[in-house]
């Protein structure tokens, strides 16, 4: 391991001891090897989402468990030490809980649909009061396209087009793909399908009725 500290979210990993220290609480607690290795991997990816395979494969090979499927038990372990809280788990993996306040401030770069708010600047999403959600970039491009359309149905075509092309996905047909990634990080029943694409579930916007289309 390389003989460097390393800070995020307010843990510092001392790699050459395994001694960690937590900001917040003006504490410090000692990881094992195996345990520091995946800490620091999890340091690394600096909040980005990382599954089993992902961390197992970039452990160096002294430290990694006998199989990737064991480093869920590495990580609990971890979290029992540092704080469940300080190492979120979701259906992409598990990261370090992101530095920036849990809920976002109003204003221009804020957008909100229901209990859903996206920090566009920071790529944050808050479901709820309190629950902090990561998304990967593509991810959260086709959720801000469904907030911003404010319950109105949108067909893969027109997701695929607003998104940016630096984040799109490959065809339109696998915008589905990503709605269905989108389902198991907010549940199943937050996106609906109907009216030829996708919304989110909320109150409808009415029509217009056809005088004040006309401009009336």
């Amino acid at each position: 391991m390389l003989d460097v500290p390393l800070c995020y979210a307010g843990v510092e990993l001392q790699t050459s001891t395994g001694l960690v220290r937590l900001h917040a609480e003006s504490s410090a607690v000692m990881l094992s090897g195996q345990q520091a290795a995946v800490l620091a991997v999890l340091l690394t990816a600096r909040g980005v989402p990382l599954g089993r395979e992902a961390i197992w494969a970039a452990l160096p090979r002294g430290y990694r468990p006998p199989t990737a499927a064991q480093v869920g038990v590495v990580i609990a372990n971890i979290r029992r030490k540092i704080g469940a809280a300080r190492i979120l788990t979701g259906a992409a993996g598990w990261w370090m809980r992101d530095p920036i306040a849990p809920e976002p401030l109003d204003g221009a770069d804020v957008l909100s649909f229901g209990s859903l708010r996206l920090d566009v600047e920071h790529r944050c999403v808050l479901d709820g009061p309190a629950r902090l959600v990561r998304l990967g970039p593509q991810a959260f491009a086709v959720l801000r396209v469904l907030v911003e359309a404010r319950g109105m149905p949108r067909s893969g075509r027109r997701i695929w087009s607003s998104v940016p092309p630096y984040d799109r996905p490959a065809t339109i047909a696998a915008v589905g793909a990503v709605i269905h990634q989108l389902r198991e990080h907010l549940g199943p029943d937050r996106i609906v399908t109907g009216g030829g694409g996708w919304r989110l579930a909320g109150p409808v916007p009415p029509r217009p009725r056809a005088a004040e289309r006309a401009g009336a």
